[in-house]
């Protein structure tokens, strides 16, 4: 018999982790739940759109007949346009989701294209799909994504300001081009926090973390963004960055999260800034269906 219902829970992403501009992003342990259900009320939360949009474009890109009288729905309090990958749960929800409706036609990799080519980039999609830290290279409609071993014990201290940072809106700030010295900036330093997370070599990241693609662009929008961070360091963390396209600010730390995150909120406060603070950690866990009827 066919489905009638199925529910995917999702995790929020961290993505760019500094100078890894589109091509690094991670698991963070705050989930939502997307549900393609024939009971579902028609979908009114952005989100649940986004999801259903995803699912009809899995059946599309499966020749199938949409799923008719299927609707979405959305659980979750994963922030919109404030760089925790929200499009981008949404839409690996419901490929996920409609892939097993549609009797799965696909596997998990080319879902991962699929929900890419919806979101733009990969950053975000290959992270709530595989979880975990992952490294991904698109080449047209090739996608090679690999997952790195993050050490035990990491937690993200993030601060989550009320100003919205749309990613097409930042995106326009960013420049056409770079100078060789900072390309070659990004480029190693982006090589350098794959290599100190996987290592636990956590003393590199405050170094490997430094940008200068996108970062001083986006600091148009959100001026507060550089002292955020140095508060951030100064309390103990060993890196802070813009989390996607902003404006949650990622604090990365071993201990002393609560401290970390009492300093990032002083500092945005003195600069005027509306914040609130969450405490959660890296996750290894990804994009699983957890009900089907």
């Amino acid at each position: 018999m066919p489905l009638s219902s199925v529910s995917v829970r999702v995790p929020a992403t961290s993505a760019n982790l500094g100078p890894g501009f589109d091509c690094l992003g991670m698991a963070l342990d705050i989930w939502a739940t997307i549900t393609l259900s024939k009971d579902a009320a028609e979908a009114a939360h952005p989100l649940a759109r986004i999801a259903l949009d995803a699912a009809r474009a899995l059946f599309a890109a499966a020749d199938l007949e949409p799923p008719h009288g299927y609707a979405a729905a959305y659980d979750g309090s994963i922030p919109i346009a404030r760089g925790l990958g929200a499009s981008a749960v949404a839409r690996a929800g419901g490929v996920l989701a409609a892939n097993a409706l549609a009797g799965v036609p696909f596997d998990r990799e080319q879902l991962l294209l699929l929900a890419t080519e919806l979101e733009g980039h990969a950053d975000n999609a290959a992270p709530a799909l595989f979880g975990g830290l992952q490294v991904v290279v698109r080449d047209r409609q090739r996608l090679t994504h690999v997952g790195v071993p993050l050490p035990r014990g990491l937690k993200a201290v993030l601060l989550v300001p009320e100003l919205r940072m749309p990613t097409q809106k930042s995106r326009k700030l960013l420049p056409q081009s770079l100078s060789r010295t900072d390309a070659v900036q990004n480029a190693s330093r982006a090589a350098l926090v794959v290599a100190a997370l996987s290592q636990g070599r956590l003393d590199l990241l405050d170094e490997a973390s430094k940008d200068r693609l996108h970062q001083p662009a986006r600091a148009k929008l959100f001026p507060a963004m550089n002292g955020i961070f140095d508060a951030a360091r100064t309390a103990g963390a060993h890196c802070a960055y813009l989390s996607g396209g902003g404006s949650t600010i990622c604090a990365l730390c071993s201990d002393g999260e609560q401290a970390i995150a009492d300093a990032m909120l002083e500092a945005a406060r003195s600069r005027e800034v509306t914040a609130e603070t969450l405490i959660t950690a890296p996750t290894e866990r990804r994009a699983e269906i957890v009900e089907q009827a």
